[in-house]
């Protein structure tokens, strides 16, 4: 397989940018309504959300979408 520039700095991003402790995408759409109206008191578990949508851009489009749909 070969990838083009845009693919190999993606890839390269996603893999400086893992962790040990990380959450998948179910978990962050199960928790997706605590978070964004701040009922997320678990300094870990919010630290793990704010991870996932930084480096997920499914799920971060999900929370702008929902972030936007409540404004």
């Amino acid at each position: 397989m070969t990838l083009d520039d845009k693919q190999r700095e993606m890839l390269s991003r996603a893999l400086e940018l893992t962790r040990d402790d990380e959450i998948n995408c179910d978990q962050f759409a199960s928790q997706l309504a605590a978070y964004v109206d701040g009922n997320i008191g678990d300094s870990e578990a919010l630290a793990l959300l704010d991870h996932h949508s930084e480096i997920c851009p499914e799920c971060a489009e999900e929370l702008q979408i929902l972030r936007r749909a409540l404004d």
